[in-house]
């Protein structure tokens, strides 16, 4: 579960430079609007986040 909280978190901030690009480069990625990419961002790392707590409860 370790690999893919850190496989999580790579793409978290994989969305969050594809959103920092469209917002202060005034280009379009996929047609979306920069929003959609931050909060998959933020998303993707609370995901993250509660598969830690889920493995701590484990060990």
């Amino acid at each position: 579960m370790r690999t893919l909280a850190i496989v999580l978190v790579v793409l978290a901030a994989l969305a969050f430079v594809v959103g920092a690009y469209e917002a202060f480069g005034n280009a379009l990625v996929l047609g979306k609007p920069p929003v959609t990419y931050w909060r998959g961002a933020v998303g993707l790392l609370l995901f993250a986040v509660a598969l830690q707590l889920l493995d701590r409860g484990r060990a």
